[in-house]
């Protein structure tokens, strides 16, 4: 019944859709697949992407102009699939037309932009929400719980493994493409100060781009490495969670065992200062039993798009994204 009372309520509302381009296109379908909006709007300044989606979706989708979208008072919510490099214009529009706004991340990588855009939402008392999708993954929503419940322990090390074949992309590098999502989880399980220690680039492709990055951080006394390319035959996505008391993996293309963790720790025996100047300290390794976790599947993308609209205040915010982009900065 509170299902279908939320239902009822979403459909009071009316969204547009600016940017058709391949995340345009997959939020446009994901939004219509959801059933929960009144009318969806679409734009993009390019006509012929415009005419790919009607064909595409027919009267499940409206075409109009930007101007139309900013002037219409009903409509109150707007997803942006739109390049960084126009975004500031957009927002900065938008927020003064009092639009809720859902912007693909990273949204900008300017960091001004980011202090001018929060003057305007102080004036204009809207929403603004960065999409790091996986903010919201049950997966990753359930490691934050394990972490914060002590099971595994300290967290002493945890390692981002995120590879795979293509897309390439021309404007921004492989840190900025694939990291941001790993920089995003690392921030949402800790919400600590996050310190960049090193980082190695190769451009592999010679086109003044990084195609393959790994990054050494520190958060909260743990140390974290993230590897990230999108030359890699495979593909590959996972965390490795090492705790003083257990370990973790999260294999995001293992859907059979998503999560295992094993009961396995190493540990040194404590000895006196007087027999450290005779004996040498050795290891104890205990390799106990591993349990998988395998958690109820709902799409990232619709739960991101209805917390955005139900929620007065979304977790993946202005703040939230510029912590990020301060990190990414130091990645040059």
């Amino acid at each position: 019944i509170k299902n279908i009372i939320n239902q009822i309520n979403m459909k009071k509302h009316n969204i547009a859709i600016i940017g058709l381009g391949y995340w345009g296109t997959i939020v446009t379908n994901t939004i219509i697949s959801m059933g929960l909006f009144k009318k969806i709007f679409i734009y993009d300044n390019d006509i012929s992407k415009v005419k790919i989606i009607k064909k595409k979706f027919g009267n499940k989708v409206i075409s109009i102009k930007f101007d139309q979208i900013k002037n219409n008072k009903k409509i109150k919510n707007v997803f942006l699939a739109t390049p960084p490099r126009i975004n500031f214009k957009i927002l900065k529009t938008l927020i003064k037309h009092k639009k809720n706004i859902l912007i693909e991340k990273p949204g900008m990588i300017n960091l001004k932009y980011f202090d001018l855009i929060e003057k305007e939402l102080n004036k204009n008392k809207i929403k603004l929400s960065f999409g790091y999708i996986y903010i919201y993954n049950n997966y990753i929503r359930y490691l934050k719980k394990i972490i914060q419940s002590k099971k595994l322990g300290k967290i002493k090390y945890i390692n981002f493994q995120r590879q795979n074949f293509g897309p390439i992309r021309n404007r921004v590098s492989a840190t900025y493409d694939l990291a941001t999502h790993d920089i995003s989880i690392l921030s949402f399980l800790f919400n600590k100060n996050i310190k960049l220690k090193k980082i190695i680039n190769h451009d592999i492709l010679g086109k003044n781009n990084y195609d393959i990055s790994f990054l050494n951080l520190e958060v909260n006394g743990a140390q974290i490495d993230i590897n990230v390319s999108w030359l890699n035959p495979e593909k590959i996505r996972k965390i490795i969670i090492i705790g003083s008391k257990k370990m973790l993996l999260f294999d995001e293309m293992n859907l059979n065992e998503p999560i295992k963790i094993y009961n396995n720790y190493v540990s040194f025996p404590k000895i006196n200062r007087f027999s450290k100047l005779y004996f040498n300290q050795s290891k104890y390794i205990f390799r106990g039993k591993s349990k998988s976790i395998r958690l109820s599947i709902q799409k990232p993308l619709n739960v991101e798009i209805k917390e955005f609209i139900k929620s007065k205040k979304n977790l993946t915010d202005l703040k939230f994204s510029k912590k990020i982009i301060k990190i990414l900065k130091k990645t040059k």
